[in-house]
């Protein structure tokens, strides 16, 4: 095991102060990237950072060059942003925030999804961007579970899964659980809502029962249909409804041709 001493650490590792983003670039394109600036400064202005016009130039300039410099013409990108080295304290703030960029080729879940249904073990609260601290949470509620495809239930209400938004094809129309208390507004979740295939909802659990289909959609999968939920529910992964969802996305910038 490594051990090094040090007089400055950096506060998204001491304090979790950090947001990231995580999107594919396909062809030197990113989908919609401003929602992902935008939301990006919203969570930083959270922690009381604020990044210039350049500074968000200069980092989408570098994502995408860290894209091209990976060879793949599909790579996943993650931005994280942190405050940044800084002495001992909480309140002792670093001399300006530090970026970190990751890019890997995408290899996409062909396999529909079987999702396993769990309760989410903490107190709902709203989430407004991507927080690091919100994913360490995440983590605990795994419990250990390697499987990621989960579907977060509370207060019989569905929430989302662990790293993904939920839609549920019911009564002849999508819906999504509300941007409120635990779920993100993901930037794909977003996109199918202002095109108005997409409808915000409280969901009650019992409207798996119900349902005729269900995706989950981010901006790494954009869509990935679901066949079942644990022993509740068996799901039709080739529903025509699907179609919507896909219409809604394909032909824009940075979104893949087989999506």
């Amino acid at each position: 095991m490594k051990i090094v001493s040090v007089d400055t650490i950096d506060r998204g590792i001491a304090y979790a102060e950090a947001c990231f983003e995580t999107f594919r670039v396909i062809d030197g394109e990113c989908f919609a990237w401003p929602a992902h600036r935008q939301r990006l400064a919203v969570g930083l202005s959270e922690f009381g950072i604020d990044l210039g016009d350049d500074d968000y130039e200069s980092l989408y300039t570098a994502a995408l060059d860290s894209a091209a410099q990976d060879g793949a013409s599909d790579v996943l990108v993650r931005i994280t942003i942190t405050g940044g080295d800084a002495g001992w304290g909480l309140t002792n703030r670093a001399l300006s925030p530090a970026a970190y960029i990751q890019a890997m080729p995408f290899f996409s879940p062909r396999k529909p999804a079987r999702l396993m249904l769990k309760r989410w073990p903490f107190p709902l609260k709203e989430k407004r961007a991507k927080f690091s601290s919100d994913y360490a949470e995440t983590l605990r509620a795994l419990a250990g579970c390697k499987d990621i495809d989960v579907l977060f239930e509370k207060n019989d209400l569905l929430i989302a899964a662990a790293t993904a938004n939920l839609l549920l094809y019911r009564q002849g129309r999508w819906w999504t659980p509300l941007a409120d208390a635990g779920v993100l507004p993901g930037v794909v979740r977003n996109h199918l809502v202002k095109a108005g295939v997409a409808h915000e909802a409280e969901c009650p659990l019992a409207w798996l029962e119900e349902c005729e289909a269900l995706a989950l959609c981010n901006s790494g999968i954009f869509l990935r249909r679901v066949v079942s939920v644990t022993d509740r529910k068996a799901l039709d992964g080739e529903h025509p409804a699907f179609r919507e969802l896909i219409e809604a996305l394909a032909g824009e910038a940075g979104i893949p041709k087989d999506i």
